[in-house]
């Protein structure tokens, strides 16, 4: 089956507050049949009226009457409509919108992404923006000069930070783009002013959390509300959330009743739903759904088999359905993927061969295909991704490089699909496809620079 891109728009929804309205007696003077009263002056002469003019002259009237009477409330109903965000709906498989069968709608308009937090994103100016841990720490990002301008960026902007982990970034209910990292103290941070020339360690706020480790997984829930998972040292998994989209404050740090060996992933399902899925220690991959939408609640947790000995990585295909990947101990590449959109029931783990090290990087083209993007143990970078068909995938493709480490991967505004990596040499590099949901891909290209560890 074909792919195609889906596209959904919220339409407008207003409502106006309706006033108590008061009964009002008719006024002007009534008839008294008790009196009469005789006129004994002469008459004048009584002129022939033209029926048709008065009919005219009567409609115009009414016509005016009733622009008079409804220009204020078109007024108040457009300045009202300016304040309330578009009536969200549920069609979009990705779960842009809120659910349409809710009924409700958000305080004030909200931006509800359907991709978690990655390394590189889209601000809403449509520029890719990357961010990383610099070696001392600090959180370096750089951001496109402008949608359409390739690998030339605005160059490296520290925003200071003390990153443990690698940072991640999200998009707020506003719009904007949000970071997070686990600080050195364990600790989860956030930063709302991730923008090509902002700078400084100031920008940064706790969110709490103890002993937290490794790179936090970042989704916004149905309603635009941010959600963070994390994991601690110890193996137990923890979660906070917005109290509201966009809102600063959040909630106390909850405890999830699963162990993970590894970063986990979240993504949002086709129905809303926020799942979360970890490698245990046992090397079984476990998933836990919200027990509802945008709750801060969470069923208990599935199993989903395997024998994964690395992070998992989860994508959405054009059918609505979660694909989730993960590496085995001796290397090899493993797929997982939903019967049906979002029913949480798994074909079983198939594996794609190879020789892989690191944590998978998974994205969708503009056409609906699954791509994975996986390092060699060699440093070169190997790509696999769904055939037209949607049921076999394609042979094993090599881009080359000497990438010590990738960081993430992402579609830029033109529909190219881009894959960053830190090089044996500790600078930034990219590649990118010169075609939309084709090829050839342009070879790697150090030109955003910087250094970075490469561990």
């Amino acid at each position: 089956m074909g792919c195609q891109v889906r596209l959904f728009s919220a339409g407008g929804r207003s409502d106006h507050p309706s006033g108590n309205r008061g009964s009002s007696k008719p006024g002007g003077f009534g008839a008294n049949p008790g009196f009469s009263q005789v006129y004994d002056q002469p008459t004048m002469p009584i002129k022939r009226v033209d029926q048709r003019k008065d009919q005219k002259l009567l409609l115009l009237a009414g016509l005016g009457g009733l622009v008079l009477i409804a220009a204020p409330v078109v007024v108040f109903s457009q300045a009202l409509g300016e304040q309330r965000p578009p009536w969200i709906n549920s069609g979009d498989p990705a779960g842009i919108q809120l659910p349409f069968e809710t009924g409700t709608y958000a305080a004030r308009p909200t931006q509800v992404s359907p991709l978690p937090a990655t390394s590189a994103r889209l601000d809403k100016l449509g520029r890719l923006v990357v961010v990383a841990k610099g070696q001392n720490h600090e959180v370096l990002s750089s951001t496109q000069s402008a949608p359409s301008s390739g690998s030339a960026t605005t160059g490296w902007v520290n925003l200071g930070g003390s990153a443990a982990g690698d940072p991640v970034i999200a998009t707020n209910a506003d719009g904007e783009l949000v970071a997070f990292v686990i600080g050195t103290n364990g600790a989860l941070l956030e930063n709302y002013q991730v923008t090509p020339s902002t700078g400084g360690v100031a920008n940064w706020r706790e969110l709490g959390g103890a002993n937290l480790v490794g790179t936090p997984a970042v989704a916004q829930d149905a309603a635009g509300k941010l959600v963070v998972v994390a994991r601690a040292a110890d193996g137990s998994l923890w979660t906070a959330q917005q109290t509201q989209p966009g809102d600063s404050t959040w909630t106390e740090w909850r405890s999830l009743p699963v162990l993970a060996a590894h970063d986990p992933a979240l993504f949002r399902d086709s129905k809303g739903k926020l799942r979360i899925f970890a490698a245990g220690p046992d090397g079984q991959l476990r998933t836990i759904a919200q027990a509802g939408l945008a709750v801060d609640e969470w069923n208990a947790p599935r199993g989903l088999g395997g024998a994964t000995a690395g992070p998992p990585a989860v994508a959405m295909d054009d059918q609505g359905s979660l694909r989730v990947f993960s590496l085995t101990v001796d290397g090899s590449l493993l797929d997982n993927v939903e019967l049906s959109a979002a029913s949480d029931t798994w074909r079983g783990w198939q594996s794609r061969g190879g020789q892989l090290m690191g944590r998978p990087l998974v994205v969708a083209d503009p056409k609906g295909c699954v791509v994975v993007h996986v390092l060699t143990v060699n440093g070169t970078v190997q790509e696999i991704f769904q055939l037209p068909d949607r049921k076999a995938w394609s042979e094993w493709h090599d881009h080359a490089g000497s990438i010590a480490k990738l960081v993430s991967s992402a579609q830029d505004s033109q529909g190219r699909l881009v894959v960053y990596g830190i090089s044996k040499r500790g600078g930034m590099e990219q590649t990118y496809q010169a075609i939309p949901a084709s090829g050839p891909w342009v070879g790697w290209e150090s030109d955003l620079g910087g250094v970075f560890p490469t561990k």
